[in-house]
């Protein structure tokens, strides 16, 4: 097994296990494919808990900065323990915006992720999630049931 830097792996391990195996597995190709660009590809973010979801959500909206997620606590995959984001890096440099994002998301696809870069209507280039076959409102009910997401 491939490891990463700390922060990628300490937001692998929130991850639950399909989709621990499944960014384990993206990270895999496109990481040395980001490294041929001599960028670093490191996953930011992770599960994330209704409190975390809703700061994010307040941003841009009632709390200062830009918005950066269309989705309240519950309404996000990374609520599930099944998303993820990337970011690319230029040394210490966070590259929100590059062209490469594009290639790490063909990369998803061929794997069978869901990917925010192919959104109509949001697009999230450095959001990935493992496919449920479930809506959000499933979701929710299989967690509050004590039921496995995937």
């Amino acid at each position: 097994m491939t490891t990463y830097d700390p922060r990628t792996e300490a937001n692998i391990a929130t991850l639950l296990p399909k989709a621990r195996a499944a960014a384990r597995a993206f990270m895999d190709v496109a990481v040395p494919a980001m490294q041929a660009h001599g960028l670093t590809l490191k996953i930011i973010c992770g599960t994330r808990s209704y409190t975390e979801q809703n700061a994010l959500y307040a941003q841009g909206r009632t709390r200062s900065g830009p918005k950066v997620t269309n989705a309240p606590a519950g309404y996000s995959l990374h609520n599930f323990g099944i998303a993820w984001d990337i970011c690319l890096f230029n040394g210490p440099v966070p590259l929100w915006d590059s062209p490469l994002y594009a290639e790490c998301a063909k990369i998803g696809k061929a794997q069978g992720l869901e990917c925010g870069a192919f959104w109509k209507t949001f697009t999230d280039e450095p959001h990935y999630q493992v496919p449920t076959g479930l809506t959000l409102a499933q979701l929710r009910d299989r967690v509050a049931k004590g039921q496995a997401v995937v």
